[in-house]
């Protein structure tokens, strides 16, 4: 382990950083009709998802499970929670044209519920994570974290239980389906 490796409270922190950012241009194009802010949205929201979804079955395959047996179980649970409300608002918003005048509404519920979990993670989990395990266990966990993300699911499954096992069992299957339903699709393909 180098100095330079990222932990994995950095790790995820940085992928909040990059939600929010997306978070901010797509509120900018709230309310906007025209053709090429439409597609801007769907391109945003396509970007958002993917790494949202990778993120999480990140988190609740390595790291809510040491947060869960280690830390606060609570916690965990509530995490697990809150991502089982975004899935399923990213499963609406799936469904939905950027021209729908629910399609906002629905992207507004999105970077609400995101912005209330990275708080609360960031606020007190992250603490924890930090308190509690010394550096080259954080940069492992980041390393298990990067590992899972790079063939994780590309699409909300909010029937899939938010758990290690069934997420890790159900995980690749639902990755190649989502990988192949992109390539097809051209989703996840757009200049972002």
């Amino acid at each position: 382990m180098t100095e330079t490796q990222r932990d994995v409270v950095e790790l995820l922190s940085a992928d909040h950083r990059e939600f929010d950012r997306i978070f901010r241009e797509l509120e900018q194009l709230m309310g906007s009709t025209d053709a090429s802010a439409l597609e801007r949205k769907r391109a945003l929201v396509d970007e958002v998802s993917i790494g949202l979804v990778k993120h999480s079955v990140a988190e609740e395959t390595q790291v809510y499970p040491l947060v869960e047996s280690e830390l606060d179980a609570e916690e965990a649970e509530r995490s697990k929670h809150e991502h089982d409300l975004a899935e399923r608002t990213m499963k609406q918003l799936e469904r939905l044209d950027p021209s729908d005048e629910r399609y906002d509404t629905e992207v507004r519920t999105l970077i609400s519920e995101i912005r209330t979990h990275v708080e609360h993670e960031e606020g007190r989990m992250f603490t924890e994570l930090r308190a509690s395990f010394d550096r080259a266990e954080l940069v492992r966990m980041a390393e298990a974290v990067e590992r899972v993300k790079a063939i994780a699911p590309t699409r909300p499954h909010p029937l899939v239980p938010n758990e290690r096992g069934v997420r890790l069992a159900l995980g690749p299957v639902a990755a190649l389906i989502d990988h192949l339903r992109d390539a097809v699709s051209g989703r996840g393909k757009h200049q972002a």
